[in-house]
């Protein structure tokens, strides 16, 4: 990804260039200065329900559902007049990232678009500074390679506005969750790959070394702004016992532990990514050489809806879970869930366990294959180029996982900012407690293709079948 800072246009000769290349994050990356917006006390929770989408691609005789989680933001600064948009929050990124009415591209014209001018929204420097009368704002470049599209291009300003997080909560929930964010507000748009994109913009919910500056990061000025402990946490049931996927904001729920939290120390936190340390990886109790001459990185990224894996290491693992070339016979496991455990022993003493029923599914042609997912060695996450120039290189992903919904599925995941520190723990059934303000399932968006920003497929114009939960 590359996201360029100019002066009124992209080709200014004052460009700021941020590049980052990495497999299912969108992320900018720089340091800028903090304005200081205000504080509010208030200690209460806000737990906001999410609707999974979900995309069948690829050929027919090998169709690949992949899902994604999206809840409802509110922008602007008064009640009455905030706009309803559907986003993706993901932990992978650090941005506030929007369709707007300041675009006319198909790609935008077909999701819901924020209104900058609607709101007053002030435009904003890259640094933070509002822009003057008579001066141009800066803006941004964003270059995209998605893992099942064609490559795309977003260019945006930067705008300041509130975002809320939506009109949809679950009983019991604090009903007045805001911050006062630098955000940017798309001004075109690729068709490719966004045309289809089951969301109208992305919530980034990365450690601050992922967004353009403190302002930026929707996190910690939620934390600061609305006075709540510095914890948000997923829970993702399994589908077959039904409940609704959830986030929640300023702690986390117990009803949703099957067991007691582990507490582990975030890996590197400075590079702004959820990472933790893994020390070894056992499948049905055997150690797979992987891990042995270096500690390996597991990344937790909400947006990814299977389990990456090191691409060279890949054959291995699923040889010894039981798959031959992705694939196992289903036999009498139509449910596929036998197989061995898959385990990951973390920096801390803390293991991970994966059953068959997080990291395999049904075939279309029948059967059972893996949620695996190939990360190229050569891959990095992170980089900064400033012009030419790159001043910080990317995290080499070469002994890397990426912990995506198998994990978040098996684990009630919680995420601490405050310590730097990730806390799982065995997620209990899911539930149907009923939610207050409940937009209905046919007031949701028709656009219901997953778009997962993945930069490791290298075939292109595969189909797609689209549906949701």
């Amino acid at each position: 990804y590359y996201f360029i800072f100019g002066n009124g246009f992209p080709n200014a000769v004052d460009m700021f260039c941020v590049g980052v290349i990495q497999w299912g994050f969108l992320v900018v990356l720089t340091t800028l200065a903090h304005s200081g917006f205000g504080v509010r006390q208030n200690h209460g929770h806000v737990v906001l329900p999410l609707s999974r989408k979900l995309t069948d691609f690829g050929p027919v005789d090998s169709l690949v559902t992949k899902s994604s989680y999206v809840g409802t933001i509110r922008i602007g600064s008064a009640t009455q007049e905030r706009q309803e948009m559907l986003v993706l929050f993901d932990t992978g990124s650090g941005q506030v990232i929007l369709d707007s009415t300041r675009c006319t591209d198909p790609a935008c014209l077909k999701h819901r678009q924020y209104s900058p001018e609607s709101n007053s929204a002030p435009l904003m420097k890259a640094d933070g500074r509002i822009v003057e009368s008579g001066e141009d704002g800066d803006t941004a470049t964003i270059a995209l390679d998605s893992y099942d599209a064609e490559p795309g291009i977003v260019h945006g300003v930067f705008v300041r506005d509130q975002v809320c997080l939506g009109v949809e909560r679950r009983k019991g929930s604090h009903m007045d969750g805001c911050a006062e964010v630098i955000l940017v507000a798309a001004t075109n748009m690729t068709n490719k790959p966004f045309l289809d994109a089951p969301f109208d913009g992305i919530i980034g919910l990365g450690l601050e070394g992922l967004s353009a500056g403190p302002d930026y990061n929707f996190l910690g000025r939620f934390i600061t702004q609305e006075g709540m402990k510095a914890q948000f946490a997923f829970f993702i049931p399994h589908q077959a016992e039904g409940g609704r996927a959830e986030i929640s904001f300023g702690g986390f729920q117990p009803e949703h532990l099957a067991g007691p939290l582990r507490w582990i120390p975030v890996a590197e936190p400075e590079s702004g990514f959820w990472q933790v340390a893994i020390k070894s990886l056992r499948i049905g109790g055997q150690e797979i050489d992987i891990c042995k001459d270096s500690d390996c990185r597991g990344f937790m990224d909400s947006s990814s809806s299977r389990l990456g894996v090191p691409e060279d290491a890949m054959p291995a693992l699923e040889t010894a879970m039981g798959f031959k070339a992705g694939s196992a016979p289903s036999q009498d496991d139509s449910d596929c869930t036998a197989g061995p455990d898959l385990q990951l022993l973390l920096e801390g003493g803390l293991t991970l366990t994966l059953t068959a029923r997080e990291y395999a599914e049904v075939a279309n042609t029948g059967g059972c294959r893996s949620l695996l997912h190939p990360l190229r060695n050569t891959e990095t996450a992170g980089s900064r180029h400033i012009g030419e120039a790159e001043t910080r290189k990317g995290t080499a992903l070469s002994r890397s996982f990426i912990l995506g919904e198998p994990v978040l599925r098996r684990y009630y995941t919680v995420f601490d900012w405050e310590s730097k520190s990730l806390g799982f723990g065995l997620a209990a059934a899911g539930t149907t407690e009923p939610t207050t303000n409940i937009a209905e399932e046919a007031e949701m968006p028709e656009h219901t293709e997953e778009f997962i920003l993945l930069q490791t497929q290298e075939q292109r114009g595969k189909s797609v079948a689209k549906h949701e939960l």
